[in-house]
């Protein structure tokens, strides 16, 4: 299944997809779902990603790279800087605001340079380790 904003990511991008367009676009659902899982309080267990995909997903965004305004980041941070909830795990609660941000934007159709935004920050994120199970992954490093 695709996540929605994936189908918004994928319809902002030149056409026709580029090999490393799709590439990206398959690596953006998987990680959206595990964030949804992780945002239902699943155990999300995985292993750290192989750098080349940190690089991929780099390489693909550096071309937007600051092509966002002062209005997309106010709308992304709005939804990403939100106080986390009393008894709520951290892990969970950057997931569900990560989640949210992203159900949100694929709903009122955001504009490109808000998505470039949003994905540039989601990256930061998911390199922080934010919402990542530190659970010992059996056969993991």
């Amino acid at each position: 299944m695709t996540h929605p904003l994936t189908g918004a990511v994928r319809r902002a991008v030149p056409r026709p997809l580029s090999a490393e367009t799709r590439r990206y676009l398959a690596l953006l659902d998987r990680r959206l779902a595990a964030v949804e899982r992780a945002a239902r309080g699943e155990e999300v267990r995985r292993r750290r990603e192989a750098k080349t995909t940190r690089v991929h997903a780099r390489r693909f965004l550096k071309p937007y790279e600051g092509a966002w305004t002062d209005g997309d980041e106010n709308l992304v941070r709005g939804h990403l800087d939100a106080w986390p909830r009393p008894g709520i795990d951290p892990d969970v609660a950057a997931a569900q605001t990560l989640a949210a941000c992203a159900r949100t934007l694929a709903a009122i159709e955001a504009p490109a340079s808000t998505l470039w935004f949003f994905l540039w920050e989601m990256e930061s994120m998911l390199e922080s380790g934010a919402f990542v199970s530190r659970a010992q992954i059996p056969g993991g490093r």
